[in-house]
């Protein structure tokens, strides 16, 4: 049966089918992007901290704007070709339309791209710090150098080790002349990293054997084995059961002297194991001699270990419960309220030894064990680990020597003289490009403090800042340049009847310092000149300038030194992260909307490319079919550019 109305219109309505649905499917479309809208509307008007204004390149945004206006236009003339039976025109304007898509798609790319290489840093007192984050090397020493790009950095660390490789030699050659052992090659350059990590070199490592993350713990042992360290148990580690159940392990069994002193050891702290370690799973005991090497396989094992004690536990628990309720029932079988009785409501967890028999032995026939929930490893001999900050569940605090990471690891640092320090430092070094100090004025503002002295009395204006000089010259010259900016508005627009200007600069201008300020007034101070002076707004960059954001590439940038270097210490830093979702609220809606609208594009391409290259078949057969094929396709990239024109002025120009 032929369905009807697939290539021939309705006379009643004009439509066919594929126009219907693609008509309800848009309807749809329209529901799901103006739920989104919606919703960046109202994070926007009850955001809680400064909205990022002006915050993303126009250039890109402005191009692509462009490209899918044209996009629109050539979908309209192949389909139009089309109707004409004009094949050729029709494969050109829609192999325009798929390269229009393709170049939006690029753009989209190359703004990403600046998003996931920008370096953000929220302080302790509310001041955001924007750049480009610095690489970093470990040399042989164990000192850390900053350097500002990665190959610089990697470079740096191939020559130190080949220098540290020479001296190990060369005092392997001598100490074998004098009869020695000799020494081996001790140093291999580790991989560059960024400058926004935390260096921490610990004595001893505590995992957790439920919690712990296989991924770290391979990337700490690769640092640890470059650095020639290695990471073994610190102690003999006996996870509960039967000493005899040590042949019935993997592990090593063990024998002789080493037998039976660990044997006393543990019936000194279990008691005697025919009487207080029987229970159904022996089988599952495990016995870690030290030295053992770290290896997540290990970890599994002694996870298996504690699972099952947890379940016998539980059960041994639910035994002894209802042994006493038993027992208490038939102590008062005519209390109706029996079970809320004092002698019913027990704590089986602590009063396990209290419920026992008249010959000694345990109610439920065994004994609760006790669990080794952490394994520690101790580092031989300790070496600094870098260590990502979103590994990081609190903030690390250098007087307590210790690391606490997301998955319940527990970095330790030495105790006494000779131990491992614990926390290096660990600052987050960048080429700084913008400063933000609009949060910081909203909360001296909530205090009842005059914001501009409680800038001027921040961290990166401070003596304690080895740069803070350099900002105190860009602050006092952009504080300047406002002002001039506040008394043109004044010139222009006049002041109110009460006396107050009818425009003012807004807070994004007074209190934010932008990557084009720092070129600006770099600019002006290579050429002696000071806001107000003739000239002096000339040098400001021009919007196309920039393409997607501050270039630390450029060579005049480079020579004005116009991005300054900043050292943030690790405990002035409050938030860490760079230009993605984790940043804040607006980075957040900002990747999903143009995420969701670039599959959209992506889709689209795909679509009016099968039409162009696996099309020419049915335009033989049918060409009108063809032609309500690419009517409903550009429909659909109508569409596409519709919501890009809406997205463009929210995110980009408002």
């Amino acid at each position: 049966m032929e369905i009807p109305y697939t290539v021939t219109a309705r006379k009643d309505t004009g439509l066919f089918n594929a126009k219907v649905g693609i008509w309800l499917f848009l309807a749809s479309e329209v529901m799901l992007f103006g739920g989104l809208f919606s919703g960046y509307v109202f994070l926007r008007i009850y955001a809680d901290y400064p909205w990022p204004e002006r915050a993303l390149p126009i250039v890109p945004g402005l191009i692509n704007t462009f490209v899918l206006i044209g996009s629109s236009v050539t979908v309209v003339f192949a389909w139009a070709s089309l109707k004409m039976r004009q094949w050729r025109r029709f494969q050109v304007f829609m192999a325009i339309t798929i390269g229009c898509a393709a170049v939006f798609m690029v753009l989209k790319a190359i703004e990403y791209k600046a998003k996931w290489e920008h370096q953000a840093v929220r302080m302790d007192d509310f001041a955001i710090i924007e750049g480009h984050a610095h690489y970093a090397t470990i040399l042989s020493d164990g000192k850390v150098e900053h350097f500002h790009t990665k190959k610089e950095a990697k470079k740096a660390g191939e020559k130190d080790a080949e220098v540290a490789n020479k001296s190990a030699a060369g005092a392997k050659e001598k100490d074998e002349e004098s009869g020695g052992p000799g020494k081996a090659d001790i140093w291999k350059a580790g991989k560059p990293f960024k400058a926004n990590t935390v260096l921490f070199q610990p004595e001893t490592i505590d995992f957790s054997v439920v919690r712990a993350h296989e991924p770290w713990i391979a990337n700490m042992l690769e640092q640890a084995s470059k650095r020639k360290s290695k990471l073994v148990t610190s102690e003999d580690v006996f996870l509960y059961g039967h000493i005899e159940d040590y042949a019935g392990t993997e592990s090593e069994p063990i024998s002789g002297k080493d037998r039976a002193k660990q044997e006393a050891d543990v019936v000194k702290e279990y008691g005697k194991a025919e009487e207080n370690l029987a229970h159904k799973y022996k089988k599952n005991s495990l016995y870690i001699p030290a030295g053992t090497p770290l290896g997540y396989e290990l970890i599994k094992k002694a996870r298996k270990v504690f699972i099952a004690g947890r379940a016998h536990n539980a059960a041994t628990r639910t035994a002894i419960l209802k042994e006493n309720w038993k027992r208490v029932k038939k102590a008062f079988p005519e209390d109706n309220y029996w079970e809320q009785t004092p002698e019913a409501k027990i704590d089986a967890a602590t009063q396990l030894d209290e419920q026992v028999d008249e010959a000694g032995k345990c109610i439920a026939g065994s004994k609760v064990v006790s669990l080794v929930s952490t394994l520690s490893f101790k580092m031989d001999p300790p070496q600094p680990l870098i260590i990502k900050r979103s590994w990081i569940k609190r903030p690390v605090k250098g007087k307590d020597g210790k690391a606490e990471l997301r998955d319940d690891t527990s970095l330790n640092a030495g105790e006494g003289e000779g131990g491992a320090p614990g926390l290096l430092e660990s600052p987050v070094a960048l080429s700084v490009d913008a400063i933000d100090f609009r949060w910081m004025a909203q909360k001296a503002e909530e205090a009842g403090n005059d914001p501009m002295e409680v800038i001027e009395q921040s961290w990166i204006f401070s003596k304690d800042n080895k740069n803070g000089s350099t900002y105190r010259k860009i602050w006092k010259v952009h504080k300047k340049r406002i002002g001039e900016l506040e008394q043109r508005l004044i010139d222009k627009y006049g002041r109110d009847e009460e006396g107050k200007p009818k425009r003012v600069a807004t807070e994004t201008d007074r209190y934010r310092v932008t990557w084009q300020d720092f070129v600006h007034y770099a600019r002006a101070e290579h050429d002696r000149l000071m806001p107000g002076d003739p000239g002096f707004d000339d040098l400001r960059p021009k919007f196309w300038n920039g393409f997607a954001g501050p270039n630390h590439k450029d060579e005049e940038i480079h020579e004005l030194h116009a991005f300054p270097e900043l050292e943030i210490p690790h405990h002035k830093v409050s938030l860490q992260s760079m230009f993605t979702p984790k940043w804040n609220t607006y980075y957040a809606i900002y990747f999903t909307l143009t995420g969701l609208h670039g599959l959209h594009v992506v889709g689209g391409a795909l679509v009016l490319g099968y039409y162009l290259f696996f099309s020419k078949g049915l335009y033989r057969r049918n060409p009108e079919w063809l032609a309500n094929r690419v009517e409903v396709g550009g429909l659909f990239w109508h569409f596409v550019d519709l919501v890009w024109i809406f997205l463009f002025p929210i995110l980009y120009l408002m």
